[in-house]
């Protein structure tokens, strides 16, 4: 299964970190390909939550519904997807360090999964490379936020 890992540095505190990127309703902020939360079961998030989204990869847009299978405040939680067109897993990690925090952004992705071999060679001839711009791209978004003073 293919995984893309986007580790970075945030000059916040990591609980502030946390606070952000579990407030769902942000997402279409420094999320790349969401583009708008349609719903979410349970605010705050927590383990059993579950929300829909509308995204956009390259030039499909698609409504995706995730749900928080592990919620660790204020350390780690995994989001997944289960669709006929994708399989995915995300998962964030939050980690103090020095002044900061440490940023894993991982996703395991399964493009098409019931449509294999159609499937592998999406994901090798154009999407890892597009998936990887995004969800680096993602993460310097979330970045930023921080460290323009964007986050309340």
């Amino acid at each position: 299964m293919p995984r893309i890992e986007i580790r970075e540095y945030i000059q916040a505190p990591p609980e502030q970190v946390w606070t952000f990127l579990s407030d769902i309703r942000r997402g279409p902020e420094w999320v790349t390909v969401m583009k708008e939360v349609l719903s979410v079961s349970d605010e705050p998030l927590r383990q059993g939550s579950s929300y829909r989204e509308r995204s956009k990869i390259g030039p499909s847009t698609s409504v995706t519904e995730w749900h928080i299978t592990e919620f660790e405040p204020p350390r780690r939680q995994v989001h997944t997807c289960r669709e006929p067109s994708l399989y995915a897993r995300l998962t964030v990690e939050v980690e103090p360090e020095g002044n900061g925090t440490r940023l894993l952004h991982r996703t395991d992705y399964r493009l098409m999964p019931v449509f294999r071999p159609l499937g592998w060679l999406l994901e090798q001839l154009f999407a890892h490379r597009l998936m990887t711009q995004e969800m680096r791209q993602t993460v310097t978004n979330a970045k930023r936020i921080f460290e323009a003073g964007q986050v309340a």
